[in-house]
């Protein structure tokens, strides 16, 4: 902690000499310090979320390179992929295409990092993958690329429906929380708890994460048993499935079938109310993950949320930062 603080001095001092409105120092996710010229030109994008968020505030322009995970907006597809992932970027590639700034995510290795600083190109470690630090690194990238106000404009869209969220559950008792047990990526019984986005995801939407104190900061992924679903018996079940487009509802009506079948889930209170989800992790990550905050919410609180759209106001993200219509897929079974 002592060290981010340093950092954050350090740099402060840095943006105060430079005093040019050529060149911004921030500070990164893990509290490195980067000094750059803006608007900065080129970036290849390997961080979570991130492809998505920098197609809304200059249509793709500064994409030189992308994760092989971010396809949406379709027209990312023309942006050439610079790795799999952070775990596994494509190093020859990135030094070719002469970025001016990598942003990458925590699964940068530190080998990778430094062949890529010893190139010459400055690497941002960021991501958007949870709702309680991504106006911030919105607001950080925003200004690195120059499209502030474009970048204010989105922000004041996501916060509009949070803060909507916010004073409808603000009245709400801890007992009145639906407790919610979450399915990460489709396996059975493999779960999240507290310090997972996922699990922050849960709470602001106003819900209680039933498997929230069974992990810890290192390892916030579990498997739990059967008999422990039971026992703390959920009132909501939530699965989220990953895919690289958005679902059917046949598809999705399969997946939900499959887990109200399972005779070990019977009398688990979530499957007698018939209150089981299916969640495609394409609304989960990054600008759209208001989205998914807004379905969970109404999940937990339909008699709270009966008055929105949510289908409508997808669409008019969409439409007002993409300038596409809305697929015709499902993200959320049932919505």
């Amino acid at each position: 902690m002592m060290k981010t603080v340093i950092r954050v001095l350090i740099c402060f001092g840095l943006l105060v000499m430079a005093g040019s409105a050529e060149e911004i120092t921030v500070v990164d996710s893990t509290g490195r310090c980067l000094s750059l010229d803006v608007p900065v030109q080129k970036v290849v994008s390997l961080g979570t979320g991130v492809a998505e968020y920098l197609y809304v505030l200059d249509g793709g322009k500064s994409l030189v390179g992308r994760d092989s995970y971010s396809h949406f907006p379709p027209a990312l597809e023309e942006v050439a992929i610079a790795g799999k992932s952070s775990y596994s970027p494509d190093l020859e590639l990135i030094v070719s295409l002469h970025p001016d700034l990598v942003i990458a995510d925590t699964m940068l290795s530190d080998d990778n990092l430094k062949e890529l600083e010893n190139a010459g190109i400055p690497v941002m470690i960021e991501s958007l993958v949870d709702p309680a630090k991504d106006i911030e690194v919105m607001e950080r990238l925003g200004a690195l690329i120059g499209k502030e106000e474009r970048s204010l404009e989105l922000i004041g869209f996501i916060k509009g429906y949070q803060d909507l969220i916010r004073k409808r559950t603000a009245g709400l008792k801890p007992d009145d929380k639906p407790k919610v047990f979450l399915e990460w990526a489709g396996k059975p019984y493999h779960t999240i708890s507290s310090g997972n986005p996922s699990d922050t995801l849960i709470r602001v939407a106003g819900g209680d994460n039933v498997a929230k104190d069974l992990g810890n900061r290192t390892h916030s992924y579990i498997t739990v048993s059967p008999e422990w679903v039971v026992e703390v018996d959920p009132d909501v079940i939530i699965q989220q499935r990953s895919s690289n487009k958005a679902f059917s509802g046949d598809e999705l009506r399969a997946l939900r079938d499959e887990i109200i079948a399972r005779p070990e889930l019977a009398d688990v209170k979530a499957v007698k109310d018939g209150r089981v989800y299916l969640v495609s992790g394409e609304i989960r990550y990054g600008v759209r993950s208001v989205i998914c905050q807004l379905y969970m919410a109404n999940m937990f609180y339909p008699g709270l949320f009966e008055d929105v759209d949510l289908d409508a106001v997808h669409r008019d993200l969409v439409k007002r930062f993409y300038g596409i219509e809305l697929d015709g897929g499902l993200y959320v079974y049932p919505n």
